[in-house]
């Protein structure tokens, strides 16, 4: 039995500081942050209409976790379910597509470093403690392969597709609260 997190997923947590500080798409059920940016001088550029900027976010978005699952998936915040497979590449990141302006790196790398302790922490003690693993191993039983954590508060349980799940720092980092979100992950359906 293997899991594989990923917790560095900086193209996310990139289009999350953008969402922040631009207000872009926050019509989007998406949790807050934790913790909260402060976005520096960060600004919406001026050469689009915000509409625009925020059709490319979503779209940047939806292919950025697309890279992540495999087959159909639920993108956090949106509400259709996408079977296309994403042919998205390290291009496809929102610096590569659109470039730096607009964005404060020096607020975005605070920001980052604001939870760099958390960081590849080894979860084998909570995944493997009696609390949790018979859940993890009814999850992974039911094809859960892949953990993806994320700079979110609360509690929060994304089911991304029926091999992924997508968390907090604070979840994982909890047996109890961990083994509810595993547990939510297995009742939830995807379609």
């Amino acid at each position: 039995m293997s899991l594989a997190m990923d917790d560095h997923g900086q193209p996310i947590r990139m289009l999350l500081f953008i969402r922040h500080a631009w207000g872009l798409a926050e019509d989007l059920a998406l949790p807050e942050l934790n913790p909260v940016p402060e976005t520096g001088s960060s600004a919406m550029p001026d050469e689009a209409a915000r509409i625009l900027w925020e059709r490319r976010w979503i779209r940047t978005w939806s292919n950025a976790w697309g890279v992540k699952a495999h087959g159909a998936h639920r993108v956090p915040g949106l509400a259709a379910l996408t079977t296309a497979a994403s042919r998205a590449t390290d291009n496809d990141a929102w610096t590569a597509q659109y470039g730096r302006e607009g964005i404060d790196l020096t607020a975005f790398e605070q920001w980052e470093q604001m939870f760099d302790p958390l960081l590849g922490i080894d979860l084998d003690p909570v995944l493997r403690g009696p609390q949790v693993e018979p859940v993890l191993v009814a999850a992974w039983e039911r094809g859960l392969t892949d953990l993806t954590v994320v700079p979110w508060a609360g509690y929060c349980m994304h089911k991304l597709s029926d091999s992924h799940l997508v968390t907090s720092f604070d979840i994982a980092a909890s047996w109890s609260l961990l083994r509810q979100a595993l547990a939510e992950w297995i009742r939830t359906r995807l379609a």
